[in-house]
């Protein structure tokens, strides 16, 4: 049976089961062990504590390990049974169960600092926000099992992917920290509307840069009051000049910090391989596994 006591030994295989070192793993557990055991303190609680039918899974430690191991390798539910000891039909309860605690975990909320309406300057805003001075913005497609239905098929087929894809859209700073994540939409909505139907430039200062790529084109016209940052396109009638194109490769420079970070949200293979489970629960999954980065980074700039 698969533990953490086991892989806690090496740290190199708990690093490779579920995508945390030693110290990450125990942050995390210690940060989510309060609210996995307010379950157990709800007011129309008819047993006593200890009480009902009882798990091989006997701790939290393994609890939290399974579902990282769940995300970080994405195998089927019978692997996960055959490696914790689990009856098949019980391991969708308990995934589910620690993606409803990982889910409180949430580290990202773009919006205009409370007190940024009292600020006169674009120098004292960015004095004490300096963290919204330039911001990055992209979406990332994942293919999806093909949907039996034929509504469900032309809606989520991405003409750019030529497959069943889901969207997601980042949000993040020059430091590579995730500030909003979008819901999940499907793979023919474009990004530039995904952008306006989560009104990310109404929750962003004014006077902060983000930075998008050419699938936001004209955007700046539909919002004036923010400052867009985009590459020039070239189309039939106007070629780029040289000065142009190396704008761009500059541009681009600046811009490639969120393909990293994504780079990095696919190490959990449950986001980089074929979505093989309802789509309505990988919005929860994509949030979940955006939160856990952001805890590194916190840990990180801790230690």
């Amino acid at each position: 049976m698969l533990t953490y006591n086991k892989l806690s030994r090496k740290e190199r295989s708990l690093k490779s089961f579920t995508g945390l070192t030693i110290n990450e793993f125990e942050g995390l557990h210690d940060e989510l062990l309060p609210i996995w055991n307010k379950r157990f303190n709800r007011r129309n609680r008819i047993r006593r504590i200890g009480g009902g039918r009882k798990s091989n899974v006997s701790c939290f430690h393994d609890e939290l390990l399974m579902v990282l191991f769940f995300y970080r390798n994405y195998p089927s539910y019978e692997v996960i049974g055959y490696l914790f000891n689990l009856d098949i039909c019980n391991i969708s309860r308990h995934i589910s169960s620690l993606e409803t605690v990982l889910s409180k975990l949430s580290r990202f909320r773009l919006a205009k600092p409370r007190k940024a309406n009292k600020i006169t300057t674009v120098e004292e805003l960015f004095a004490r926000f300096p963290e919204l001075t330039e911001l990055i913005g992209d979406a990332t497609e994942q293919p999806i099992q093909r949907p039996k239905k034929n509504s469900k098929q032309k809606k989520h087929y991405s003409g750019k992917k030529k497959r069943h894809t889901v969207k997601n859209q980042l949000v993040i700073n020059k430091e590579k920290r995730i500030f909003d994540v979008s819901d999940t939409y499907a793979g023919h909505v474009h990004d530039k509307t995904i952008m306006e139907i989560e009104g990310t430039p109404d929750k962003i200062p004014k006077h902060s840069k983000l930075r998008v790529d050419n699938a936001y084109q004209k955007i700046q016209k539909e919002y004036p009051d923010n400052n867009f940052i985009l590459p020039e396109k070239a189309n039939r009638w106007h070629k780029l000049t040289r000065k142009q194109r190396n704008n761009n490769k500059i541009k681009a420079s600046k811009r490639i910090v969120i393909e990293h970070v994504i780079s990095r949200l696919k190490v959990f293979k449950i986001l980089a391989e074929k979505y093989r489970h309802n789509i309505a629960k990988h919005n929860r999954t994509f949030k979940n596994i955006a939160a856990i980065y952001n805890f590194r980074l916190d840990l990180a700039a801790l230690s």
